[in-house]
């Protein structure tokens, strides 16, 4: 080691390092300890009821696919929507941007376009039928009902506006 090169490990740097660390210290038992007030730590008693009434969730799909009267946080009765009643007065247009507008139109996992009449000809050789039953079903990369929550009567009118708008 040549002389004008300063030493990292030098006495004096380990005496200054360590005294930063011994205040580090310190004020970390200061700032911590103010924090360990009896009204900040929490009842370790709590029934493992308590727990879980805790972690329950508010609504659950359940809940959502199965409307009920549920108990409201003011006391009153509050009616769960069910999403097969928001859908119902949805027109075929509505009930295409909800589900299937991601796929069909940017063609996302091999999906048909919609308005690409050479690839939905292909298809039509199923009939309306055979097309509405695969979607209810599922095909492909394509969950049942396209991952939605339509019945089959809002399936076969959203096929039929795909196939009528890929003419």
């Amino acid at each position: 080691m040549s002389a004008a090169q300063p030493e990292t490990f030098s006495p004096r740097n380990l005496v200054v390092l360590g005294g930063l660390l011994a205040i580090a210290l310190f004020l970390g038992e200061i700032v911590v300890g103010t924090q360990h007030d009896d009204d900040v730590i929490a009842d370790v008693s709590d029934t493992m009821e308590d727990i879980a009434m805790r972690l329950k969730p508010v609504v659950t799909l359940d809940d959502i696919r199965n409307p009920t009267t549920v108990q409201g946080d003011s006391g009153g009765d509050m009616t769960v929507a069910s999403a097969a009643d928001d859908n119902a007065s949805k027109t075929p247009d509505q009930l295409y941007q909800g589900a299937c507008l991601a796929c069909h139109t940017t063609g996302a996992a091999g999906a048909p376009k919609i308005g690409d009449a050479a690839a939905w000809s292909e298809r039509l050789g199923k009939g309306v039928d055979g097309l509405t039953t695969s979607a209810i079903a599922g095909i492909g990369a394509m969950p049942a009902r396209g991952g939605s929550q339509y019945d089959d009567e809002q399936i076969r009118a959203v096929v039929e506006y795909i196939l009528d708008n890929s003419k």
